[in-house]
């Protein structure tokens, strides 16, 4: 008998063992989650980003898709203490969340609260489109956490056509990040009137996003500093997230896959710009598809490139010099 309890005891403890080691092999991972999933017309529908990490992190990414007709976006709130919401331009049928902290932080439950108020009657959905969890580089740049596993994306809704009365602003904690959508605007002009206010908004909030993500540095480019140290860093577009360091000068940008750095955007030109440095500083050479320094056009063909300075190509691919 004794044997049997020393032999079942082994089996437990081998049992257990397999299962604390799987968990402690379980990837970071990032899901979408509701309470409750039935409201009616005017009530405030509440979705949670959650996220598990065992490594810290200085940030977080979000996007939820979801029908216009159906929802109307309100805000986002972190409970995450130092947790700093970036405000973004939004597009229709997308939210965009962006936050970031000064100091690293260990990630284990809600990220951020989203509330949207619903507009009528029907059955909806709200999907997670992306999501990334955001670390400090080498380079003392924000870079996303490789390898991070995005569970449940769906979340299915029932409103109800009965309509209640206008909801209170409901009790929100930590940082607060509006997600107010564009304005409804009548023509057939309304793609190229939102897009424009997007561009001439998205350079600035872009800047402020670097310098809050540039956590703890107080490095800058000098005239003195060498020109394999600089690199791009793309905030919208294609590889948004990533960051080219700039080891070969001169630098050929465009759609072109034969130059240093390819951006395939439908409009970005096949060799768009170069950047190049003389006399210990950089420079943006316009090669013809239209660039953007801060939101001016460079019309002399080339500028003197700055840290920080925000560099859009074409219509929507945006970088940060530094």
């Amino acid at each position: 008998m004794k044997r049997i309890v020393v032999a079942f005891s082994l089996v437990i403890l081998i049992a257990l063992g397999h299962v604390f080691g799987v968990q402690a092999q379980s990837p970071e991972s990032i899901w979408l989650v509701a309470n409750t999933t039935a409201y009616k017309t005017g009530e405030t529908v509440i979705v949670a980003v959650n996220a598990s990490t065992v490594t810290p992190v200085q940030g977080f990414t979000f996007q939820i898709r979801y029908d216009p007709a159906c929802l109307q976006p309100v805000n986002a709130s972190s409970p995450i203490p130092g947790m700093n919401g970036l405000p973004l331009p939004q597009l229709t049928g997308l939210v965009d969340g962006s936050y970031a902290s000064t100091t690293p932080q260990t990630l284990n439950g809600v990220l951020a609260e989203v509330r949207f108020t619903s507009l009528q009657g029907c059955q909806t959905g709200l999907y997670l489109e992306s999501a990334a969890l955001a670390v400090r580089n080498v380079e003392g740049f924000a870079a996303p956490l490789s390898s991070v596993l995005i569970g449940e994306r769906n979340v299915s809704l029932n409103i109800d056509s009965e309509a209640v009365a206008p909801q209170p602003a409901q009790p929100e904690s930590g940082s607060i990040l509006p997600l107010d959508p564009p304005p409804a605007v009548q023509g057939g002009t309304v793609g190229w009137i939102i897009g424009g206010l997007i561009l001439l908004l998205f350079g600035g909030i872009a800047f402020g996003a670097y310098k809050v993500f540039r956590i703890g540095s107080t490095d800058h480019i000098t005239a003195s500093r060498l020109p394999w140290k600089a690199a791009l860093h793309v905030k919208h577009g294609p590889h948004a997230g990533k960051s080219f360091a700039l080891n070969k000068l001169p630098c050929l940008i465009g759609r072109d896959p034969q130059n240093d750095i390819c951006i395939n955007d439908p409009h970005v030109i096949s060799q768009h710009a170069q950047i190049y440095s003389e006399r210990n500083g950089y420079y943006l050479r316009d090669l013809g598809g239209g660039t953007f320094i801060n939101g001016h056009p460079v019309k002399s063909k080339t500028v003197v490139l700055h840290p920080g300075d925000v560099v859009r190509l074409g219509k929507s691919a945006l970088f940060v010099f530094g």
